[in-house]
């Protein structure tokens, strides 16, 4: 066999071993089998927006744990204690002092994250609108909403001539607020920058969600049983119009509207 010979044949042989490997694919012929059958859901979108407000949201509760930290960890005791939250009642109650609207404001945009990491998810309502805009509009809610609950609480407490005790339920509502948007704080985390599918954060979340919204109930109903003159239909009726009735009324009305 000549020197061209051989030069063409070594040619020939290169082509079909390209030919074969182009016909192979890389992801046939092996012992790997998919685990899952249908796609996974996954949030975990990073963009700008996101990071930006997370940041934003951790660097409040950084300088309220810097500024603050006796304050923060009396908070916490106090959902959890009947007597640390009367306590802590009579102490001070406003409002309007810098780590409560620190802490409100950590709430709203943590709440709202997980709104609309919950809408995302089940494909509930505004599917056209982009995530940005869907986060918006739930801190619009969750801002009308708590505005609503505080606004009949007022009203609430003035017809039936019981102002203390229409503000020891605000207080009490406040305080849970603001433990449960720390609390959710690393699971919105998670979902958001995760590589691990967000089923594994969002359920626990709306489940420590539901376990907060039964234990605020059921201090509403003890100090609300602590009250001499007021009848239990009295206080189940004032729970209804203060929390069960508006939330489902709120839902009710965005999923039929949006």
């Amino acid at each position: 066999m000549g020197k061209q010979d051989s030069i063409l044949l070594q040619k020939n042989d290169s082509l079909i071993q390209e030919n074969r490997l182009k016909k192979e694919s890389l992801f046939s012929n092996h012992s790997l089998q998919p685990i899952h059958t249908t796609p996974i859901f996954n949030a975990s979108k990073p963009s700008y927006w996101q990071g930006i407000l997370l940041f934003v949201i951790f660097s409040v509760y950084v300088l309220i744990k810097v500024s603050e930290p006796k304050k923060i960890v009396k908070i916490f005791l106090s959902v959890f204690s009947l007597q640390e939250a009367k306590q802590l009642f009579r102490e001070e109650f406003k409002l309007t002092k810098r780590m409560s609207i620190l802490l409100g404001i950590g709430f709203i945009l943590v709440v709202a994250f997980l709104v609309q990491i919950t809408n995302h998810y089940f494909g509930l309502i505004l599917h056209d609108y982009t995530p940005f805009k869907q986060y918006l509009f739930f801190i619009a809610t969750v801002c009308i909403a708590y505005l609503i609950k505080f606004s009949a609480n007022h009203i609430l407490a003035f017809i039936s001539s019981s102002s203390e005790l229409g503000k020891e339920y605000l207080f009490n509502v406040v305080v849970f607020a603001q433990t449960i948007g720390v609390i959710l704080f690393p699971f919105v985390v998670a979902m958001q920058f995760t590589r691990y599918p967000s089923e594994w954060f969002l359920y626990p979340a709306l489940i420590i969600c539901l376990g907060f919204y039964v234990l605020r109930l059921l201090r509403g109903f003890i100090i609300s049983v602590a009250e001499q003159n007021i009848g239990i239909i009295y206080i189940f009726l004032y729970l209804c119009a203060l929390e069960i009735l508006p939330l489902l009324v709120l839902i009710k009305f965005l999923l039929i509207n949006f």
